[in-house]
């Protein structure tokens, strides 16, 4: 049986998703652990939907949401991690796969719904191209290759299916079906929000849709978006309800309004060069691999003088070229909400952000290019063999662009270790390099892997004196090499930025206590976190022996107990204290202490 030229065509779109196969042998990463591995409600598999539901994206994994401006609720790609849980425990291969699976279905969809809406005498070469070019452009690596970002990949699909979907006629679909799938796709990621603007413009466009028409067909995506707006209000709060005083989750804290946006414009200029040339990629653009702009520089000026004219064209040739104009609005719509313009999302910029917006981008670059290189024969449209060979050497470019960059994908340690070479003034990424290190030096002692660690520790922290997380892992592998005044000084340029650090201050209540046999010092920062809401049974414990080993058992007594009060199930906390008794004399009551001990934890009995 001869197959049709657009079967043809969606084939081979599949066969172009095989680009992510060498992702499915890879681990869990980066942020994989907030929504999977590291995700309480997510490990729960079934059970745990109706939290995942109801909550903040981070509460299942800290315990409570974190002070990002908005919040974040994206619960459906964490309701399949949990549906996957359930089935194959954690499991990145499927969780790659899944991803893999999905990305297919989106380049497919991208090009059926091009059919669409385009005429058909143009050969679908247009949707053809749109969707082979989104298949394989590399910038698309980070969203595919990280299993946590699976909420931008779902978010898409529900919107071309949505779009799919409100072209047709009969009312089922554009009344029912197609807000249903918005509603799919809202609960994938908020910003699928933007496309309440795409919707009426693609009817506008390509279905020749009244005004009135257009805004009867609206209300029900109006009443979808405000049933979202009102779950993620109730579970994840809104735009404004916090705000962050760490650079490092607000690159502009602290900028000047002039700076702020001079900045945010260059990067609009970095986003477009990356989607024309993506060469070097980075998981990471954080403080401060893109420092503060001023408005006097060249760079600023050519990426504003290029964003007007992004503007303007599409307007100018509206009619003439509704295909540009959809492109270009899909890019502004959907990057608005992720551009720093209106409100902070956390960083400079990061390459799954313009995950959706590439897909305006290549539209509009394929919709100019596209009279260029194609032949009218009969009335069918071809593509000549002279332009095909470009376009083959483009595509395979790109594909083998992407096929290595997944590579980095593979493990944190791989991430990051090319990451510190594309981003070198990026205090995160040294910083997670640095800790991955730590980690290769706990299976291997190699002295020289902790030298390392240490030093791009160090350089995270030279990048950001205030990065209070640099100062204490810098501190950690102070420790680990055996230098303790430099421990010491790390971990005081940690409570310099935060004085209530739970773990530098009993780091350096047990580093002063057992290594530098400081008793008063060690005992001076345990007693810190008396005041904090910290009462877990290291801090008593380390608290009482401290006082104990000083020769003053009625404080440590005094500790232990109050412990006790916090953690009536420590057995530990009665063993000390059972000691404590005995060396006051007291041995009846040690006993009794030892016993309940004993009771609570049988592994003491044998110590």
């Amino acid at each position: 049986m001869k197959l049709s030229l657009p079967v043809k065509q969606g084939v081979f779109l599949l066969l172009f998703a095989l680009v992510y196969a060498n992702t499915l042998k890879h681990e869990f990463v980066l942020d994989d652990v907030i929504v999977i591995t590291g995700n309480k409600f997510t490990k729960k598999g079934f059970a745990g939907i109706g939290d995942i539901m109801t909550h903040d994206a981070f509460v299942g994994a800290y315990g409570e949401a974190l002070e990002l401006t908005g919040g974040r609720y994206r619960p459906l790609s964490i309701v399949t991690f949990a549906v996957e849980h359930a089935f194959f425990g954690s499991n990145p291969f499927v969780g790659h796969l899944g991803n893999m699976v999905l990305f297919a279905l989106t380049g497919l969809m991208i090009f059926v719904v091009l059919m669409r809406i385009l005429p058909e005498d143009n050969g679908n070469w247009i949707p053809f191209l749109v969707a082979a070019l989104f298949i394989v452009h590399p910038i698309h690596t980070e969203v595919v290759a990280n299993i946590k970002s699976r909420d931008e990949i779902m978010a898409l699909l529900f919107l071309l299916i949505t779009l799919l979907l409100s072209l047709k006629r009969l009312p089922v679909f554009t009344y029912l079906l197609a807000p249903l799938a918005y509603f799919l796709a809202l609960l994938s990621k908020e910003n699928a929000i933007t496309f309440l603007a795409i919707f009426p413009l693609t009817w506008y466009l390509f279905q020749q849709k009244s005004l009135k028409k257009i805004a009867r067909a609206m209300v029900p995506y109006l009443v979808i978006a405000g049933v979202y707006l009102w779950m993620r209000a109730t579970y994840a709060g809104m735009v404004g309800d916090r705000v962050t005083a760490d650079i490092m989750d607000d690159p502009y804290l602290g900028a000047s309004f002039l700076e702020k946006y001079a900045t945010i414009t260059y990067t609009i200029g970095k986003y477009l060069s990356l989607m024309i040339f993506p060469y070097p990629l980075s998981s990471d653009y954080s403080f401060n691999q893109i420092p503060l702009m001023s408005w006097s520089n060249l760079k600023v000026i050519g990426s504003l003088l290029l964003t007007i004219g992004m503007i303007v064209l599409p307007i100018w040739k509206l009619k003439e070229q509704p295909l540009l104009a959809l492109g270009i609005t899909i890019f502004f719509a959907s990057f608005s909400v992720v551009s720093n313009m209106f409100f902070n999302v956390g960083t400079s910029m990061a390459e799954r952000f313009v995950y959706i917006p590439s897909l305006g981008i290549i539209i509009a670059i394929v919709s100019l290019v596209y009279p260029y290189i194609h032949k009218v024969k009969d009335g069918r449209h071809s593509i000549p063999r002279g332009m095909a060979l470009p376009l083959i050497i483009v595509l395979s470019l790109a594909s083998v662009a992407t096929w290595d960059r997944n590579k980095a994908w593979k493990s944190n340690y791989t991430l990051y270790a090319a990451d510190a070479l594309t981003v070198p003034n990026s205090a995160r990424i040294h910083l997670y390099f640095g800790i991955e290190l730590i980690s290769e030096f706990n299976k291997t002692k190699d002295r020289a892997t902790l030298q390392k660690a240490i030093a791009e520790i160090s350089e995270s922290a030279r990048i950001n004196p205030k990065f209070h997380h640099a100062h204490y892992n810098l501190a950690v592998a102070h420790e680990k090499a055996e230098d303790y005044d430099a421990a010491i000084v790390s971990y005081n340029n940690v409570l310099l930025v935060q004085p209530q650090h739970i773990k530098t201050n009993l780091n350096l209540g047990l580093l002063y206590g057992r290594i530098k046999n400081d008793l008063d010092k060690s005992i001076f920062y345990f007693s810190k976190l008396r005041n904090s809401s910290y009462r877990r049974v290291d801090l008593y414990d380390n608290l009482g022996i401290a006082y104990g080993m000083k020769g003053d058992l009625q404080r440590a007594k005094a500790i232990l107990l109050e412990g006790i009060q916090y953690n009536p199930n420590a057995g530990k906390l009665y063993f000390n204290l059972g000691i404590t008794c005995d060396n006051m004399g007291d041995r009846e009551l040690a006993q009794q202490y030892y016993a309940t001990a004993f009771k609570l934890n049988p592994a003491l009995k044998r110590n």
